[in-house]
């Protein structure tokens, strides 16, 4: 058992609960629940309920790592309390920490206790499970779909908008003929006309780019289930991402130095093999 000394202000009040560890048996693997912290705001900062979790018994490294999938949380009183936004942390991406905080928001006074479910994602990291895709020659990979068959829900394209471009202000119609093998080749758009307003606007904002054109990856990501976990651009060990761009189905890099045959595309994806779900549960966690 775990107790901190509560500190109350004016405005908080951080009570550190009494709680009762449930073992989560998956794979050799534990859920420990280390500590349980409540505030309470007056005015408009949230009030939250957090609990410190680690995962035991297997192994957290940079190949094996873990994230929160989902969580739900109620109270003796049947009471069900929503996640807070910021919470779980880490949240919506995986960690190699074993370490995870799971933030809800706090129960009536009146409650004297708080059950927690959830599942863990955990995640294997290989190429031997086409989970870790390591890719050179870039040029040589255009208008194709990047990620491994067994991904047929997503997609990661990556567009040579200079050579579109060209193509465009020689000859329009094999720009449009281009489109259209693009859509049909590598899935880009939900229709053809879809891909054609894609492109465009891929386009007009890449006349806009006022760096080195060389310098520049955009990549057409359709991935409705977020299997694509990450995208880093390497050269000989050097990691060459000066920032990134996502918005909808599009995902731009700037580079800091020029894409040539040696630079290598690194991609983290989910796929049936590399993942593991681990359900887990606490109950009855005593509140003060």
């Amino acid at each position: 058992m775990m107790i901190h000394n509560p500190m109350k202000t004016i405005f908080v009040l951080a009570i550190v609960c009494h709680f009762i560890p449930l073992m989560l048996l998956a794979q050799g693997a534990e859920l420990v629940l280390k500590g349980s912290d409540e505030k309470r705001h007056i005015g408009f900062l949230p009030s939250n309920l957090e609990f410190t979790t680690e995962l035991t018994g297997i192994e957290v490294d940079e190949n094996h790592q873990v994230s929160l999938k989902e969580i739900t949380a109620v109270d003796d009183l049947g009471n069900w309390l929503k996640p807070i936004g910021r919470y779980p942390s880490p949240t919506n991406y995986f960690t190699q920490h074993n370490e995870m905080v799971i933030g809800i928001e706090p129960p009536v006074r009146q409650a004297k206790s708080v059950s927690l479910q959830g599942v863990l994602e955990y995640f294997t990291i290989s190429e031997e499970l086409q989970s870790k895709l390591n890719l050179k020659n870039l040029q040589q990979r255009y208008h194709i779909n990047l990620l491994p068959e067994k991904q047929i829900r997503s997609k990661l394209v990556l567009i040579d908008l200079q050579g579109l471009q060209t193509l465009k202000e020689e000859d329009e119609a094999s720009y449009y003929q281009k489109i259209k093998e693009i859509h049909l080749n590598a899935g880009v758009g939900t229709d053809l006309d879809d891909a054609e307003r894609y492109l465009d606007k891929a386009l007009h904002d890449f006349t806009l780019w006022t760096s080195d054109p060389s310098k520049l990856l955009h990549f057409y990501r359709w991935d409705p289930e977020d299997n694509i976990v990450e995208i880093k651009v390497f050269r000989d060990g050097e990691n060459l991402f000066d920032g990134t761009y996502y918005s909808n189905n599009t995902y731009t890099c700037s580079l800091l130095k020029d894409v040539d045959p040696e630079t290598e595309l690194r991609i983290l994806v989910k796929n049936e093999d590399a993942i593991k779900e681990i359900p887990f549960g606490f109950e009855n966690i005593i509140l003060p």
